[in-house]
């Protein structure tokens, strides 16, 4: 699993509208993304993965953080690198 790739797309989505970014802002959320996808392996789908990223930014950021029909893009774009 490459971290910097997902990183980037991470960062590029940029969930709390963090201005200006630093590159390593969300690197733990990024980490738990990468625990979860690891556990799943074989079984991980596209919904399972959206879910996770808003279950971890909603903790994380809690008031900050809204869910959108963005994360399922977020989602598709890191299920496209696990393949």
């Amino acid at each position: 699993m490459n971290f910097y790739k997902i990183q980037e797309i991470i960062n590029e989505w940029n969930p709390i509208e963090i201005e200006p970014l630093l590159d390593d802002e969300y690197t733990l959320e990024i980490r738990y993304i990468i625990e979860f996808i690891n556990e799943q392996k074989t079984d991980l789908t596209l919904h399972a993965l959206r879910d996770k990223i808003n279950e971890v930014f909603s903790k994380t950021f809690e008031r900050y953080y809204t869910q959108s029909e963005q994360t399922l893009e977020v989602a598709r774009k890191i299920m496209k690198l696990c393949l």
